[in-house]
C-alpha cells in the first residue's frame, strides 16, 4: 500500500477565539511522509499537540510543522519541532503559527524513526491569532 494521511479540521468558537482542531489518521508512513490541511487564516497559535505511534516498525516520532509544501527544517517554513521523540507525545504549548497569506496551509510530518509500514493518529489544537 502506499501512504495514506487522512486529515479533517473542526472550527469552533470557544469563550470568543476561533479554535481550530485538526486530526489526522496516517497509514504506511515513512520518515518524510507529509500531510496538510487547509485553515483559511494565516495566523494561529499552537496550543497542543499529540500523537501515537499506533502500528509499525518505528519507534517513535519526532513530529515537525511547517508552511510549505516539503519545508526544509533549516528555513523559515519550518515552523516547530516536537520537543518530545517517543512513540506517544502530548505537548501542551505556545507556539506561534504563520502561514502564507495566499494559501494558509499547515503542513505536517509525524517523522518516524524506522520503517515505511507506520500508523499515527494526530491531534492538533491552534487558536487563531497570536497569543503572547
Amino acid at each position: 500500500m502506499a501512504y495514506a494521511g487522512t486529515s479533517s479540521v473542526v472550527f469552533k468558537t470557544i469563550s470568543g477565539r476561533r479554535h481550530a482542531i485538526i486530526t489526522c489518521s496516517e497509514t504506511e508512513a515513512a520518515a518524510a511522509s507529509e500531510w496538510s490541511i487547509a485553515l483559511g487564516h494565516p495566523i494561529w497559535t499552537l496550543k497542543s499537540y499529540k500523537a501515537t505511534l499506533t502500528a509499525g516498525t518505528a519507534a517513535s516520532i519526532n513530529p515537525r510543522l511547517g508552511r510549505a509544501a516539503s519545508f526544509v527544517v533549516s528555513t523559515q517554513d519550518h515552523i516547530a519541532t516536537q520537543g518530545t521523540t517517543a512513540a506517544h507525545i502530548k505537548n501542551a504549548t505556545a507556539v506561534p503559527v504563520v502561514l502564507s497569506s495566499t494559501t494558509p496551509t499547515l503542513y505536517v510530518r509525524s517523522t518516524v524513526n524506522a520503517g515505511a509500514d507506520n500508523s499515527i493518529s494526530t491531534e492538533i489544537v491552534l487558536v487563531e491569532g497570536l497569543d503572547t
